[in-house]
């Protein structure tokens, strides 16, 4: 069975339309390389007479599982949040934990996440940290500097997943930490105390940020099946305001290239975001080539390389734009985020793949 095959199947029942007798083992293994199995339960629930009961009960028993380890992610983000909140510190949700903590009380959250995104300020770095292994958290990881947006990951023996401590979105600092951006959140009471949440179009440019740029999704092609789940929920939340800041926010023409193609792949893999999403030449092809580096990945770094080299002078615009952009977050003396050496390892370490990624 081909990998299209399996991705048109899985991408139908995504969409809570099943087709007739699919590949379930297939479709199974794809859908948990991309970690949407719990949210496939979710889809074909109303359509249970159309699954065969071995796979429903394999579905049933993931999606069962998945809520119990959200419902202690849930008492974590709680933990983390009141000792922020007793340091003073309301703490920025981002991604999955934004969502999670958005999910109204008594609804399902069948989405799978991978850790817990918290963010502060530079300027409480420290003292989160402080208040955090005053709590109980271990630091796993400490990165340094103003450059880096990720400063430490945390955890304790019980938690069934990291606290990733952020002093900056991902992506490039001109663009995902401006004034503007930070006006655009709103305060949330959860049961230990307060955060702060992103707006739908926030969300949004968060969500492609991340994967086109930090992660370098837009080159290696493929798809994150979680996040096009997310553009879906959250595209028809936005009013015609909205769109028009969330393009204007994108900055450069590489990020609203991405920011359309990412749509447009929503769209056609698990709707229905395509009503708003600008299907231009330039999105359609983008689109199609990511499932050609998906389909056959041999083809992905040479297909990458050739994107590189048709799109460089859009990618140099954009390199200066975001030059530009750090001098004017971070401040002049601001170092580059990555030396040569690091630079090539990244670009590795992109082509590699990371969790979640079909």
């Amino acid at each position: 069975m081909s990998r299209l095959r399996a991705l048109r199947e899985l991408s139908a029942c995504l969409r809570g339309e099943p087709p007739e007798n699919p590949d379930w083992g297939e479709l199974l293994a794809l859908a948990n390389q991309g970690l949407v199995t719990p949210g496939l339960a979710a889809t074909l629930r109303p359509h249970i007479g159309q699954v065969p009961p071995q796979v429903w009960a394999f579905l049933e028993d993931v999606q069962r599982r998945n809520r119990e380890r959200n419902r202690r992610l849930n008492a974590q983000l709680e933990d983390a949040v009141g000792a922020l909140n007793g340091a003073g510190i309301e703490p920025v949700l981002l991604k999955g934990a934004a969502q999670m903590a958005a999910c109204p009380p008594g609804e399902a959250f069948d989405r799978m996440l991978s850790d817990l995104d918290l963010m502060v300020l530079p300027a409480q770095v420290d003292d989160a940290l402080r208040a955090l292994t005053g709590a109980g958290f271990t630091s796993l990881r400490r990165h340094e500097g103003l450059s880096v947006h990720a400063v430490a990951e945390l955890g304790r023996p019980e938690d069934v997943g990291h606290l990733d401590l952020h002093q900056r979105a991902p992506g490039p600092p001109g663009i995902a930490d401006t004034e503007d951006l930070a006006a655009r959140r709103s305060r949330l009471k959860i049961q230990t105390g307060t955060v702060f949440l992103p707006d739908t179009a926030s969300q949004i440019l968060y969500l492609v940020l991340h994967d086109q740029f930090h992660d370098g999704d837009y080159w290696r092609g493929g798809f994150d099946l979680r996040h096009l789940m997310d553009l879906a929920r959250l595209t028809p939340e936005l009013t015609d305001d909205d769109w028009r800041w969330l393009r204007g926010a994108c900055a450069t023409r590489l990020v609203r290239a991405a920011l359309d193609a990412q749509l447009l792949s929503a769209a056609r893999l698990v709707g229905p975001a395509g009503r708003a999403a600008r299907a231009d030449l330039h999105a359609r092809w983008t689109h199609q080539r990511w499932r050609l580096q998906f389909a056959y990945p041999g083809y992905r770094n040479p297909l990458a390389a050739l994107t590189l080299a048709l799109e460089w002078p859009g990618l140099m615009a954009h390199r200066a734009a975001n030059r530009e952009g750090r001098q004017r977050v971070l401040g002049a003396s601001a170092p580059e985020p990555y030396a040569p050496a690091a630079r090539l390892d990244r670009v590795r370490r992109i082509m590699a793949g990371a969790g979640g990624k079909i």
